[in-house]
């Protein structure tokens, strides 16, 4: 048994197993692995990383089942284990390449850490429970960590959750988590939290300018699948700053000087994606990599469909509460796609919107 120190959780007692999964190289590489990417170029304190929010999941999973000891107690190690397969800067690539959950299988497979995992589950056993709604569902382990972590270390006043009340009144049913009746109102701080921090913090626009230039810089340096999938942060900014490509130089020197593009187009109006791919095209013939264009998923918010138990029946919390309700509809506001420019032709790439539109 091992206790880790934890600024959110105090102290996170690891198990014997725990203790020889997170001693594998696999899962050490998630100490080079930053939570939030870029953002610590408008948040300087966000350089907390995918590590100690593994080791959070896990704490809190293990509070969960605490109430609700039917759980699998493979649940709690897929907890542990659910974002093994992030990419460098997290979130960030996954506009290049598959989702990290896929890569997850791929690292588990393929690393000493399978090894381990097989010493005590099959990989088809724990691979399911990857999918368990105590680490992937609609009010999970996992958003519970990521939430108050990111709150904390950027320093906004987002991440107030009751989660003592609410992993208390988390009841498992043999199929999904269930949030009671004297729950309800912590669940709905939950996704209140998750609301307030999408635009403030998930969508910050210096944020999304940088991403979108390192993402930029890793497509025109054509890296593959098979070598991102391994590497960590060092080694991808290692590489694009040594590239042999000015072009992808310039992008990695603008990004760590913090002389970022400028916005030209940063808007919630959506034209739709055929208008906006050949926006792409069009822009890319004339500048080429120094206009992009970042054109983001829209948020989903899945917490407003965990089940809630009221009056003895199973709702939807989106039903019954009506701040969540408001909050759906809110979420499309926050929502902007933009287009990026370098300063010394953000003029003439306004110009060039006009023609266009």
């Amino acid at each position: 048994m091992k206790l880790i120190h934890d600024p959110l959780h105090g102290g996170i007692e690891l198990d014997d197993f725990a203790v020889r999964l997170i001693d594998t190289p696999e899962f050490q590489r998630l100490r080079r692995i930053t939570q939030l990417g870029l953002a610590y170029l408008a948040y300087p304190s966000a350089r907390h990383t995918r590590f100690e929010h593994s080791l959070g999941t896990f704490h809190l999973a293990k509070r969960v089942r605490t109430y609700n000891p039917e759980i699998e107690e493979g649940a709690l190690y897929a907890a542990l284990l659910h974002d093994l397969g992030h990419y460098p800067l997290s979130h960030t690539l996954e506009a290049l390449y598959p989702r990290h959950e896929e890569n997850t299988r791929w690292v588990i497979k393929h690393g000493e850490i399978g090894d381990v995992i097989r010493e005590r589950y099959s990989l088809k056993e724990f691979f399911k429970s990857l999918k368990h709604p105590l680490v992937s569902g609609d009010i999970d382990a996992d958003r519970m960590d990521y939430l108050v972590r990111d709150a904390y270390y950027t320093g906004v006043a987002f991440g107030l959750v009751d989660m003592d009340r609410l992993i208390r009144n988390l009841r498992w049913d043999g199929e999904r988590l269930v949030v009671s009746e004297k729950g309800v109102i912590a669940a709905q701080n939950l996704l209140l939290a998750r609301s307030m921090m999408y635009p403030t913090v998930y969508q910050h626009h210096t944020s999304k300018i940088a991403s979108a230039m390192l993402v930029k810089a890793v497509e025109l340096e054509g890296i593959s699948y098979e070598e991102i999938r391994t590497m960590d942060e060092i080694d991808l900014v290692s590489r694009l700053r040594g590239s042999e490509k000015p072009e992808v130089r310039g992008l990695m020197e603008a990004i760590d000087d913090r002389k970022l593009y400028k916005r030209v187009v940063y808007t919630n109006e959506d034209p739709g994606e055929e208008v906006v791919r050949e926006l792409k095209k069009e822009l890319e013939e004339e500048f080429g990599h120094l206009a992009i264009v970042d054109y983001p998923p829209k948020p989903k918010f899945e917490e407003k469909n965990a089940f809630v138990e009221v009056g003895g029946e199973l709702k939807r919390l989106s039903e019954v509460s009506p701040l969540v309700r408001a909050l759906v509809e809110l979420k499309d506001t926050h929502w902007r796609w933009g287009v990026y420019a370098r300063e010394e032709v953000r003029e003439m790439v306004e110009v060039f919107l006009k023609k266009l539109f």
